[in-house]
């Protein structure tokens, strides 16, 4: 496959290029998007040596999807494409604060925004697919991260300390929603005082004003390093990289999370998140829908994203995965993927569905074929089993629909086939 590189600003100049071993470009360097999705499909390498677009591909031929794949198609979507997106992901800075709709706030989206004849492509677009976008990230590297509000009685307390510097600062919403929501916190309460932090990001020089305050009033709370990146360290670092954005004080009321190598995280629809630094693998559902509300130079909605979130409590768990004779499995609720990672050598055995083979440090070779780390191969529906060996293979990812793959270790002698040889980015074993 031939994969297309986002050169978003958030992207880490380095991170990308050290998976694929080559020298980095001097340019951020973002996402490495796997997949058929209109807005960055990938170019396959045919048998007969052509290269032609996976999106065309699978257009003229659905049967490379099968039967289980195609009736997960996203409504109104009359092309048949892959029903997952799989990516590389490497954050060198914060990314925006956003959510993604679920299935039905899509289609509301998506036809509404039609109606006011907003193209597609549009800057101001917010709603470009059909499709919701539920999603996993599994670390490559030491990785942090934001999702979902913290619990209401830590944000009770949060705002408390917080309240003599708000009271200072003059706005018409603010002052009684910080009060309401201190004396009842509930998630109605919340969502006003979320709302009012909201719209304080509408008013230029109130917005400066509120950074300022909150600031001044956060300094020195934390330590320098990576030992000592609290949520306060945090909003220091978000304000450094996107001053006088009131994005940056998300850390406050959203939970942070840090994965080592080999932990996952896993996302649903409406859940308030952004990643912060590292490199992971990240898969999804086949959508590109974002709807932000600081830390970006995008397009930014703050109440079409406040009108589409859960304003309910959301702790992330981080999962290992499971593993099961050679594979490790992150499960997820989604139906439309299933990340796996192979532990070692044998034969994949894939029962159904498409497939993209991904190696991330060191050689693997797939039958025939031969991935560097970075590079990753399309398997259509009716290949069912593939022989996987090299020194890179216990760092190869698999995207595939739930439940789909099974593995036959290989009988190797003892230490030859350690779960951790080759792998550069991958401390996970």
């Amino acid at each position: 496959m031939i994969n297309q590189v986002k050169d978003y600003a958030w992207g880490s100049p380095d991170l990308l290029a050290q998976i694929q071993g080559r020298v980095p470009e001097g340019r951020p360097e973002a996402e490495m998007w796997m997949g058929s999705h209109p807005n960055g499909p990938s170019q396959v390498v045919t048998p007969r040596g052509e290269t032609v677009s996976l999106a065309d591909l699978l257009a003229g031929s659905p049967d490379m999807l099968g039967q289980r794949a195609l009736a997960l198609q996203a409504p109104g979507e009359d092309v048949p494409g892959l029903p997952f997106l799989l990516k590389i992901l490497t954050a060198g800075k914060g990314l925006s604060i956003q959510a993604h709709p679920d299935r039905e706030q899509a289609r509301e989206g998506y036809a509404r925004e039609d109606a006011r004849d907003i193209a597609r492509d549009a800057p101001r677009r917010t709603y470009r697919d059909q499709n919701h976008k539920p999603e996993l990230v599994c670390a490559l590297t030491e990785f942090w991260g934001l999702c979902g509000f913290r619990p209401l009685e830590e944000l009770q307390r949060e705002f408390q300390g917080l309240a003599p510097a708000l009271a200072r600062l003059d706005h018409p919403l603010l002052g009684p929603a910080l009060r309401s929501f201190l004396e009842k916190p509930r998630e109605e309460t919340w969502q006003a005082l979320f709302l009012a932090i909201l719209d304080c990001g509408v008013d230029r020089s109130f917005r400066e004003d509120l950074v300022r305050t909150l600031g001044s009033c956060l300094e020195g709370s934390s330590g320098d390093g990576p030992s000592s990146r609290d949520r306060y360290w945090w909003v220091g670092e978000l304000l450094d990289q996107y001053p006088g954005d009131p994005g940056a004080f998300a850390p406050l009321y959203l939970n942070l999370f840090h994965l080592q190598p080999g932990e996952a995280v896993f996302l649903g629809p409406r859940i308030l998140h952004a990643y912060l630094r590292g490199a992971g693998v990240e898969i999804m559902a086949n959508s590109d829908n974002v709807l932000r509300s600081g830390c970006t130079g995008k397009h930014v909605d703050s109440q079409e994203l406040a009108r589409i979130l859960s304003f309910e409590s959301f702790v992330p768990r981080p999962s290992r995965g499971k593993d099961e004779q050679g594979l490790r499995a992150y499960t997820t609720p989604a139906r439309e993927f299933e990340l796996v990672r192979v532990l070692r050598q044998g034969r994949l055995e894939k029962r159904e569905g498409p497939a993209i083979l991904l190696a991330t440090a060191g050689q693997v070779r797939c039958g025939d074929l031969l991935l560097e780390s970075g590079e990753s191969a399309f398997v259509d529906d009716a290949t069912d089993v593939i022989e996987l060996s090299g020194p890179g293979v216990a760092s190869t990812y698999v995207a595939a629909l739930p439940g789909a793959i099974s593995f036959v270790p290989a009988v190797l002698p003892a230490g030859a086939d350690r779960p951790d040889a080759g792998a550069a980015c991958d401390g996970a074993s």
